[in-house]
């Protein structure tokens, strides 16, 4: 019985050394991948920051500035104050569609320089919520066309960039990455856009102009 007792205590620790053995494996491989999905995405940010910044910029135009780009109806094509915001839309989306299209045309490799022009968009058309020096609907038509242009070219570029510099077996991990930027954006800029909207509708009618409240 002793020798009994010994030989099943000795298969116990054998079972618990394997089982130590098992984890410490297990352990190695999580801190390798993660260790590896960290490098993937350092060398993404290049590719993910402006992505942010762009959709960020770009949805709180689109959701908190542009319900307030509102002028007096006889200067403007317009019967109603709820037509603006629709047609800016549309205009948006016109120029995010040719500039998606573009990739075969033309490429960017320099993806900051759109992103920080999406930001000053932003402010100029935030400052022409405030102070109103813009002088007519055209003008704002203009820029968020170039708002849309901005948006879609920095999107197709960001990827086309991935799919061109990365090699195969990185490129499914890196698209998919990436796409969390651009949900972030817009998430982010919601959040932003509905205190935004609030606070320069509320400055305009402050300031006289209750356009606004007419919606």
């Amino acid at each position: 019985f002793p020798y009994t007792t010994l030989f099943r205590s000795r298969l116990g620790m054998e079972e618990l050394q394997r089982q130590f053995e098992t984890v410490q494996e297990l352990v190695f491989s999580i801190v390798s991948s993660s260790s590896a999905c960290i490098a993937k995405l350092t060398n993404l940010q290049t590719s993910m920051l402006p992505l942010l910044l762009v959709y960020i910029a770009e949805y709180t135009i689109n959701q908190g500035v542009s319900p307030t780009l509102l002028f007096p109806l006889p200067k403007t094509p317009f019967n109603e104050f709820r037509e603006f915001y629709p047609t800016y839309n549309a205009i948006y989306q016109v120029g995010v569609f040719i500039s998606r299209s573009s990739t075969p045309f033309v490429r960017v490799h320099h993806l900051y320089l759109p992103s920080f022009l999406q930001i000053f968009n932003l402010a100029i058309l935030t400052a022409h919520a405030l102070f109103n020096f813009i002088p007519n609907v055209y003008i704002v038509f203009a820029i968020i066309f170039w708002e849309g242009l901005l948006g879609g070219l920095v999107y197709v570029n960001t990827f086309a960039e991935i799919t061109d510099r990365l090699p195969k077996e990185d490129r499914e991990f890196s698209l998919g990455a990436t796409t969390v930027s651009d949900s972030g954006g817009i998430c982010i800029a919601g959040f932003i856009g509905m205190a935004f909207e609030v606070w320069l509708c509320n400055w305009q009618v402050s300031q006289g102009r209750n356009y606004c409240k007419q919606l």
